[in-house]
């Protein structure tokens, strides 16, 4: 059985595709279908409502395909074959099983994003540049200049990888990512964040802060409780 087959569950919920060795749990799609909820929660309340990200016009669109994989430790080639499975210019990926520290999912992402450039730049057909990001609810940063306040606004509920078309990349969350430009709407909505004090970056921080909170009263056991299981 190929790792494709054996990481797809199909039909499970018309939002996500579920991916990954514990995608037959009894509760996978129930856990499943609780991040992506908070996924869409951090994308609306935070990134949207915020302005964040300049390709967001609608977070229904804006996530395109959304993939929740359900492996303890990722893999790059289960990850690589979500994505060409959920065939989307902008795919997401949730990893709600991962505990593991921000550093080690962004050295995930970074394999993982060499590796669809390397696919890609050897196709025999054209295919578009993928630009990535990698969001976690460790995720370092600060707040003395717009691109260390980045790394605390990907502070997401559950680790994710983004990947978007490279005409996209022009500043938002993803900024911090590959090719990043020398002046760009992120750094203008950030330093105005970093200013507002409260009314600004704070106001967004709590925000992140509170999903993270209800990220782990709504389902923080059942992941835990699907990790622990036998795949």
């Amino acid at each position: 059985m190929s790792k494709l087959t054996d990481g797809v569950a199909e039909g499970t919920n018309p939002a996500f595709r579920l991916f990954g060795k514990h995608r037959d749990h009894p509760r996978a799609v129930e856990l499943a279908t609780k991040a992506h909820a908070l996924l869409v929660r951090y994308a609306t309340e935070v990134v949207s409502a915020h302005r964040l990200c300049p390709f967001l016009r609608g977070v229904d669109s804006g996530l395109g395909a959304v993939g929740v994989v359900l492996d303890v430790e990722p893999d790059v080639e289960v990850a690589r074959l979500a994505i060409e499975a959920l065939d989307e210019p902008i795919v997401h990926l949730v990893f709600p099983l991962f505990a593991a520290g921000s550093s080690p999912f962004e050295r995930f992402g970074n394999r993982l994003a060499e590796t669809l450039r390397r696919e890609r730049s050897a196709s025999p057909t054209p295919k578009e540049t993928l630009v990535h990001a990698s969001f976690h609810p460790e995720m370092v940063g600060g707040r003395e200049n717009a691109y260390r306040l980045i790394g605390l606004l990907r502070q997401s509920p559950d680790p994710f990888v983004q990947f978007i078309p490279h005409g996209l990349q022009q500043g938002g969350t993803v900024l911090a990512g590959e090719d990043a430009p020398v002046r760009s709407h992120a750094e203008d909505r950030f330093e105005r964040l970093i200013r507002d004090g409260e009314a600004g970056a704070s106001e967004v921080l709590s925000l992140i802060a509170e999903l993270k909170r209800e990220r782990e009263q709504a389902y923080g056991d059942l992941a835990r409780l699907v990790a622990a299981s036998g795949a």
